[in-house]
């Protein structure tokens, strides 16, 4: 029997076969604890983040009246600081090639789009920490119950406290095997705006074309990392309207996650409707040339791309 292996050997006692099915639950149950661990962990880093944003805007605020006076090719301000009780002279170095005003305009944007995301953060580790809570007293019940455990019904709770990170321990012994019919994946992952419109991105070069060419309708809206390999990304759209601001940024991030870009903070994004796309004969997969394109100048909001990474879909269709 291979290892991790949960059914029993070839004549093991009912007693054998409980405790191998236990056995293999507590090591489901570890590793989906594990899983849940390292996704708070990335959380908690994200919090932490968002209090070092907040604390640059708080001291970025005590330069402004010095960056209002400061001319292009400054390169630092000096302020004083009263935090202490006492008069402290702080510095801030400054990039010349950037106006001060501007730069501390980055500082303070950075510090907001951070604290929009901070809810939706605490209410991630919040439920991550009720998982592990969960997951934990379930193996404590499993331990404490020994060959008395309901195994099935521990795995149950299991699944239902952690669908997305808890794997069902294998099948017993002389179970019938079934193999479940998958449906083809599309070519395509299924997306939505913040306001309802359904983004679609390309899951590689030959379903790129496979999106842009048969999928995609002529009205429909067509993105892509300008100068970067990746995915080709649409937002579809109703018979006679048009897209919006808000889908136009959604889908941009999308573009830019989903391309050689996805670790710049600006990324340029082109897009255009789907009728002014076309592929050269001959041509490699993925490649198509584009008229009468706009370009979207994207700074990426970590917040807007965690939105839309946890709100995918898994539809194979979609429908309008």
């Amino acid at each position: 029997m291979p290892p991790g292996d949960a059914r029993s050997a070839p004549g093991a006692s009912p007693g054998e076969a409980i405790n191998a099915r236990a056995d293999a639950l507590r090591r489901a149950i570890a590793k989906s604890v594990t899983r849940i661990e390292r996704r708070a962990k990335a959380v908690q880093g994200d919090l932490a983040q968002a209090d070092r944003a907040e604390a640059a805007a708080e001291r970025a605020r005590l330069f402004v009246a010095e960056a209002a006076r400061a001319a292009r090719g400054t390169r630092r301000l000096v302020a004083v600081d009263w935090a202490t009780g006492e008069a402290r002279e702080i510095e801030l170095p400054l990039d010349p090639a950037r106006g001060a005003k501007e730069q501390l305009d980055a500082v303070f944007r950075r510090a907001r789009r951070m604290k929009e995301g901070r809810a939706v953060a605490r209410k991630r580790l919040d439920q991550a920490r009720g998982m592990l809570a969960a997951l934990e007293a379930i193996a404590s019940e499993l331990q404490a119950a020994g060959e008395e455990a309901d195994v099935a019904a521990l795995e149950a709770r299991a699944t239902a406290t952690a669908p997305r990170d808890f794997k069902p321990i294998a099948r017993a012994a002389g179970a019938p095997r079934r193999r479940a019919k998958q449906a083809p994946a599309p070519p395509f992952r299924h997306f939505t705006s913040a306001d309802g419109l359904p983004i679609l991105v390309g899951r590689g070069a030959a379903h790129n074309d496979e999106l842009t060419l048969h999928v995609a309708r002529p009205r429909d809206l067509w993105l892509h990392a300008k100068g970067h390999a990746g995915a080709h990304v649409v937002v579809r759209l109703a018979k006679g309207r048009t897209c919006t601001s808000q889908a136009l940024v959604d889908a941009a991030h999308l573009a830019a996650h989903f391309s050689d870009a996805r670790d710049e903070s600006v990324v340029e994004v082109q897009y255009v409707q789907r009728r002014y796309v076309r592929k050269p004969r001959g041509s490699a997969p993925g490649a198509v040339v584009v008229d009468r394109e706009k370009v979207i100048a994207l700074r990426k909001q970590e917040a807007v791309m965690r939105r839309l990474l946890e709100g995918e879909s898994v539809a194979a269709t979609v429908k309008i």
